[in-house]
């Protein structure tokens, strides 16, 4: 008589009930189960359990992923918006005409987004094209702010989206880019739509902007080469320059209130990960390895960050929409304050966070 083996089944992440109000919350989920989001305060305690119950068997092929707000105050993915509570608070068509990219605000109040449209088009691939800015309370549907640009044609390797949103400035950053690098971006005032100001960086890459949008580190390399030599950060309206490092350092991120930064720089056995100020350059904190970073969550308005790393080398099969092998998602996860003193979450995890290209 034939056997089979019994099917292992992964135990479902501990509840730890619902997130408590006022509480600033990081959320990781937990390997296996990518619509229970577990939320840790910034000491590295888990605090809160949340089940977006109308992801489940989806979250993995969703191409959107689960997109957090900063401070843990809702969640939004595909078609679905939801509260901190993990509970439904929008719902709409997904098949919604043009394409918007999304960014929360610091206050979890809002959402900012570019949308692509196309008022005409050709079969010959002739048309026009306008981009308007998005602005979306998160119990609502978008409102178009401002049509920012007209183009009588229709770009084959440009467009736009939003890296900032805050509500406290009242003005979203959104960035142009063609083919291969970030030309340039605009400020735009999310209430009005007034355009505030522009900027262009001083050679063609891909800096980091500040999740406010005030700031940007932008690397230069010598015409025609890749290496980096410098870099230079400076507001993005006004074009004040704060601080300016020499080759051996790569941006990575900036904290949530522009005081610090995340940085590769170069050390005795290899690239290794650091947080230092910006304006002095002055270290407060370093990985005692030379892992790879693989993503930063910058806490809203402080200069506390979370760094994910590889929880280890190992290729396992991509997901089923893709072929070959792919790096293994699960990272360990590590607090860094601002005063130098850190705590690592116990366990490994997988992120519903942006992953740094």
């Amino acid at each position: 008589m034939a056997t089979t083996s019994p099917v292992a089944v992964k135990p479902s992440p501990q509840d730890y009930g619902q997130p408590p109000a006022g509480v600033d919350l990081l959320y990781v989920t937990v390997p296996g189960w990518p619509t229970h989001l577990v939320g840790y305060d910034w000491q590295g305690n888990p605090r809160a359990t949340v089940h977006l119950k109308e992801l489940d068997g989806y979250a993995h092929t969703s191409p959107e992923g689960i997109s957090v707000a900063p401070n843990g105050q809702g969640f939004e993915s595909g078609a679905y918006t939801f509260d901190r509570l993990g509970r439904v608070i929008y719902q709409h068509d997904p098949s919604i005409k043009g394409f918007t990219i999304r960014t929360w605000s610091e206050d979890g109040a809002i959402l900012c987004g570019v949308e692509e449209v196309h008022p005409t088009s050709n079969s010959d691939g002739s048309g026009t094209t306008d981009y308007y800015l998005v602005r979306r309370a998160v119990s609502g549907p978008p409102v178009r702010v401002v049509r920012f640009l007209h183009l009588d044609a229709i770009p084959g390797d440009m467009g736009y989206y939003s890296v900032a949103c805050s509500h406290r400035l009242d003005r979203a950053l959104l960035v142009q880019t063609v083919c291969c690098s970030i030309a340039s971006a605009m400020a735009i005032g999310i209430s009005d739509g007034r355009i505030l100001g522009t900027w262009d960086p001083a050679t063609a890459g891909w800096p980091v902007f500040s999740p406010d949008g005030q700031l940007a580190a932008e690397p230069t390399s010598v015409s025609g080469e890749t290496t980096l030599v410098s870099t230079v950060v400076r507001t993005v309206l006004g074009g004040t320059v704060l601080a300016r490092y020499g080759k051996g350092i790569t941006f990575k991120a900036l904290s949530g209130n522009n005081q610090f930064a995340i940085v590769s720089g170069d050390g005795s056995g290899g690239s290794q990960t650091r947080v230092i100020e910006v304006t002095t350059a002055r270290q407060v904190w370093q990985d005692g390895s030379n892992r790879g970073l693989r993503a930063v969550w910058a806490r809203p308005g402080s200069g506390d960050f979370a760094l994910a790393f590889p929880a280890s080398t190992a290729q396992i099969p991509c997901p089923s929409q893709q072929s070959g092998m792919c790096a293994d998602p699960e990272s360990d996860v590590v607090i860094v304050h601002a005063d130098g003193s850190f705590v690592a979450l116990e366990g490994v995890f997988e992120l519903p966070w942006p992953v740094l290209p």
